[in-house]
């Protein structure tokens, strides 16, 4: 793995333990004021592209809107996780796939695999499948893989 994807998934994981800190988190998140912070990510390597733009530290925002806005934000930053890392190791992509882009935001959660041609060959809003291809990227791993998108 190179050095560049180590740094950014040592960096993800410091994420996810601020955001489970009493403090909140701090990296990623962009904007100001009291409902306009957003936790802002993106990744592209050529294979893989992800973006993600999701509400986050809303004052304003009811505590279980908050509460909601951080499960959501800890999802993302757990699915790049498992989605950098099964790239790296090369088990993300199926024959005839040459690339996969996810994102984020308020107004939904996508993905689309795509071909050498940047022909879609899947996609949608569903996350079933893309939830069952890193299930299986890891087929071997001591306890499984239990991925839980809120």
């Amino acid at each position: 793995m190179d050095d560049n994807r180590k740094k950014t998934l040592e960096e993800l994981r410091a994420a996810i333990a601020e955001l489970e800190s009493e403090d909140g988190l701090s990296r990623f998140v962009e904007g100001h004021g009291l409902q306009s912070r957003r936790f802002e990510f993106a990744w592209s390597d050529g294979t893989l592209s992800l973006e993600f733009r999701l509400p986050y530290a809303r004052v304003l925002a009811d505590e279980e809107d908050q509460a909601e806005d951080a499960a959501n934000v800890g999802g993302a930053l757990r699915l790049a996780i498992l989605l950098i890392a099964a790239d790296a190791e090369g088990r993300l992509l199926a024959d005839g796939e040459a690339s996969l882009s996810v994102s984020a935001d308020a107004s939904g959660l996508r993905y689309a695999f795509a071909d050498k041609d940047g022909e879609t060959l899947d996609s949608g809003d569903d996350w079933s499948p893309l939830m069952a291809r890193l299930a299986a990227a890891f087929p071997g791993e001591k306890g499984g893989v239990e991925i839980i998108w809120p």
